[in-house]
């Protein structure tokens, strides 16, 4: 092989969506003519390489033979050809099949102590996958009332953090759903008591509001400790320690002081609450940190500002001199342009200012393809009459693990291995009787 030529590496996923495991190890283990206990070695380690210094057109041979199996892998670029050492089979449909010997993963060339190591994140959903989902759980949500709308919710959220990847690793949702239809029966008997108190006496419902307020602050750290600690990657479940009174300052003072200060402290208000959600949360026991500032918060917020300023200003003067339409049309212009950069810009400000340990996330969202993605999401959805939704939540989600990444700094595995001895050792994973989740 040229040693200029791009060659390419096949990395283990493990059972394609909708396979069991069981099903994926016996395909491979037929396929490859190889023993049970040597292929449940092999998928012990999703992430394992199985070959390397391939050309492009084996490594989909490759890709298309482990599919019809129900083996998910991914085809990785090398920057150079890697010797192949390994005693992996031949290119599945290739004469000689390779003997019983399991495939021996070649060593992972890993960064050195202390050197940045780039990892992208990485969706392999669809949206006719999930459309199928979708579909099921709009028709039993409507069939049952809203109960099944629970069990929606865990399917959903497993669908997408199934098919998200980080250094070859999927998330995990294990939240109940009954815990969380159990929280929905508190919002909705809630509800149905507010509107019934406030129809009957002005009085009521001013006194039902203000506990609403009251409650609210307990009620957003209940739902992102619920979130967190039901979310996991490889093993290892995230936390949330956020107080009640902190979720009171963020959430309902510093918004009130930006309503009083007609919008000034609006940016301020945001910023808090970010800093709430994104140092309040961890992985396993050690908790993330958040350097981003108040100050480039203002400059996205004045910005978006300035944006529709201007497009709309431009918009009102075209419409005056030419034609209403024309008004309407660069005013909507404008919205889109507006909200897109408002996006794109808070999202490169948070991701870039969180960090664990010596770990870091990083985003690169770019305005342009943003902007063609939430207006041909919009466009589509409304030909279709709301059919698009899924194809629309399926390609944000590809956008997002498109231009964010996370930077690894020395060993990640040590400190997956050591967050998950404390979380063993504390039983994080054990709920209590008010392990709900509550939204209003």
């Amino acid at each position: 092989m040229d040693n200029n030529q791009t060659t390419y590496k096949i990395v283990l996923l493990g059972a394609l969506p909708g396979v069991v495991d069981v099903q994926a190890q016996a395909g491979f283990a037929k396929l490859f003519n190889l023993p049970a206990d040597k292929v449940e070695a092999i998928f012990a380690k999703p992430r394992r390489v199985l070959k390397t210094g391939l050309s492009k057109e084996q490594a989909q041979q490759y890709l298309d033979r482990l599919s019809k199996v129900g083996v998910a892998c991914d085809m990785l670029e090398e920057p150079k050809p890697a010797l192949d050492t390994s005693a992996f089979a031949p290119p599945p449909g290739a004469t000689d099949a390779g003997g019983g010997e399991a495939p021996q993963a070649p060593p992972v060339s890993s960064a050195a102590a202390g050197e940045p190591r780039e990892v992208p994140f990485v969706f392999t959903g669809n949206g006719f996958e999930y459309f199928k989902i979708w579909i099921v759980n709009i028709v039993l949500s409507i069939v049952t009332l809203g109960i099944y709308s629970a069990w929606a919710k865990v399917r959903n959220q497993q669908y997408f953090y199934g098919n998200t990847y980080l250094d070859d690793v999927s998330f995990s949702y294990t939240a109940d759903p009954v815990k969380i239809l159990i929280g929905r029966i508190i919002a909705f008997v809630f509800l149905v008591v507010y509107t019934v108190v406030g129809e009957v006496s002005l009085v009521g419902g001013l006194i039902m509001a203000l506990l609403l307020a009251f409650f609210l602050p307990w009620v957003i750290c209940k739902s992102l400790r619920f979130n967190a600690r039901y979310s996991s990657y490889r093993n290892v479940p995230f936390s949330f320690r956020g107080r009640v009174g902190e979720a009171a300052m963020a959430y309902l003072l510093w918004p009130f002081l930006g309503l009083i200060t007609l919008g000034v402290l609006f940016p301020y208000a945001y910023y808090q609450q970010k800093k709430f959600i994104y140092r309040r949360h961890g992985y396993g026991t050690t908790d993330f940190a958040f350097s981003a500032t108040v100050g480039e918060y203002y400059k996205v917020f004045l910005l978006t500002l300035g944006i529709y300023i201007v497009v709309g200003g431009i918009a009102a003067i075209l419409g005056g001199l030419v034609h209403p339409f024309v008004a309407m049309g660069l005013t909507l212009i404008a919205y889109f342009f507006a909200f897109a950069y408002f996006v794109v810009a808070l999202a490169n400000v948070n991701y870039n200012a969180i960090t664990l340990k010596d770990h870091a996330l990083s985003a690169n969202w770019d305005l342009k393809d943003y902007t063609w993605l939430l207006v041909s999401n919009t466009l589509m959805t409304l030909i279709t009459l709301g059919l698009f939704i899924p194809w629309a939540k399926v390609r944000t989600a590809q956008f997002k693990a498109t231009y964010t990444q996370a930077v690894f700094v020395g060993d990640m595995d040590e400190l997956v291995a050591d967050e998950r001895d404390k979380v063993n050792a504390l039983a994080e994973s054990v709920g209590d009787l008010f392990d709900i989740e509550i939204g209003f």
